[in-house]
């Protein structure tokens, strides 16, 4: 279905450029886990906190405060509004009966983290379906006709009835050398704890339900913990059976 989707929106742009295919895929790969190529994880993780701040405060509190809020720029907010045109793309071929659309007006900051490619910020929009869209993006990238070049999804509600950890990662061509995990919590959570798989952890601040960080690309992550202010667990998600090996 994909393909056929990929095919369908092709046939709209007369000169399928790189920004162009980013974003068709980026939409329609939407809430599902992204499995990378498989390969050792190497702990040279691309942002240093991950490694160096084993606390809730992991890619800069600091950053977090001062970002969360922040208006979204005029090439951010075109994002969105070119996410509502594709979404509205979708409705129309019959993939889904609704998408939800980001007010943008309200767009805004949630989360900032640095990487060796710069900063990479996730920002938010309120839907018309009563959730919240985020929109991921590397700073430092040139905007294009449509906007920044990102990805994101429109998550209304836990995947599963028992599932509290919605997780995704991806990679672009752009910045292949880097890993962005990404996803929501469904509880109430200051921080979540990724498991990698060699048993390493690191920690990320939840805000606004959002969660963001970023890795070497190839890293593994096993599983997924979201705590409260005081460090208790209060969901849990595995993303690979334990045992399991790579193909």
């Amino acid at each position: 279905m994909i393909d056929e989707l990929l095919h369908t929106f092709r046939t709209h742009v007369p000169e399928p450029d790189r920004e162009a295919t980013e974003r068709i895929f980026a939409l329609a790969t939407t809430r599902r886990r992204r499995r990378k190529p498989q390969r050792r994880l190497v702990l040279a993780v691309a942002v240093a906190a991950l490694v160096l701040v084993p606390t809730g405060v992991a890619f800069g509190g600091k950053l977090a405060d001062l970002f969360e809020g922040t208006p979204a720029p005029p090439d951010v907010s075109t994002a969105f509004a070119e996410s509502n045109r594709m979404a509205d793309e979708v409705v129309q071929q019959g993939f889904a009966a609704q998408w939800p659309h980001a007010d943008v007006s309200k767009a805004h900051g949630v989360i900032e983290i640095q990487t060796p490619d710069g900063p990479e910020d996730m920002w938010a929009a309120p839907d018309d379906l009563g959730g919240q869209c985020s929109f991921i993006d590397f700073a430092n990238d040139p905007p294009g006709k449509h906007g920044m070049s990102g990805f994101g999804d429109c998550p209304r509600s836990a995947p599963q009835p028992d599932e509290k950890i919605a997780f995704s990662d991806v990679w672009t061509y752009v910045h292949p050398d880097l890993l962005t995990v990404y996803g929501n919590v469904y509880v109430d959570a200051t921080s979540v704890r990724l498991t990698f798989d060699d048993g390493s952890t690191a920690t990320l601040p939840v805000v606004e339900h959002f969660f963001l960080g970023s890795a070497a690309r190839g890293t593994q992550v096993d599983s997924v913990a979201a705590l409260d202010a005081a460090g208790n667990q209060v969901a849990a998600r595995t993303l690979r059976p334990s045992g399991s090996t790579r193909g």
